[in-house]
């Protein structure tokens, strides 16, 4: 239930656009918030019996926390928009991965999966609102996922990009957000 809450919350999401960025950040662990995504969508994939992976991968030297400034249920909602997406191109036996890196300034969270990849040329459409190039059965989605992912990150002061995977078939949809220092 809070998964679909987390993706669904579209309407009251789109009212509280204006007042987002009055609201208070506050330092939190991205860490901490992909981890209670992850282990959300992981129940929901096992209650509905399909068998994806999703493997957070952390590339940190010293196992530090990964401060940012932000609004926490914000983040759940861009880290469950991507991983939604990313679930509904997966099949069966599929993997999913999350990793977080970190350059000087910022975090990058990239998540793979190993679906069709983009048929877009122009991948940054992706992220306009209402745009969708799903598959006809895919009725549940309002193509505003992304668009809500790409405002929320931006008020974090954040970018996202997406591509198609180099290493092998799939899209890939990198976040990168400030650090706190």
């Amino acid at each position: 239930a809070r998964i679909e809450r987390l993706i669904t919350d579209y309407s009251q999401m789109l009212k509280d656009e204006a007042s987002l960025s009055r609201e208070k950040m506050k330092n939190i662990d991205l860490n901490i918030i992909i981890k209670n995504v992850v282990e959300d969508f992981k129940q929901n994939l096992f209650n509905k019996n399909l068998e994806i992976e999703i493997n957070v991968i952390k590339r940190k030297k010293n196992g530090k926390a990964y401060y940012i400034l932000g609004i926490e249920n914000r983040l759940e909602q861009v880290i469950a928009n991507l991983l939604d997406n990313a679930i509904s191109f997966s099949k069966n036996g599929d993997k999913i991965e999350i990793e977080i890196n970190e350059t000087a300034n910022n975090f990058l969270l990239s998540i793979r999966d190993q679906g069709p990849g983009f048929a877009e040329a122009s991948t940054q459409k992706i992220f306009e609102r209402f745009y969708s190039n799903r598959p006809k059965n895919f009725g549940e989605h309002s193509g505003l996922g992304l668009n809500i992912a790409k405002n929320i990150v931006e008020l974090h002061n954040g970018s996202i990009s997406a591509s198609n995977r180099l290493d092998k078939q799939g899209a890939q949809i990198e976040v990168l957000l400030p650090k706190l220092n």
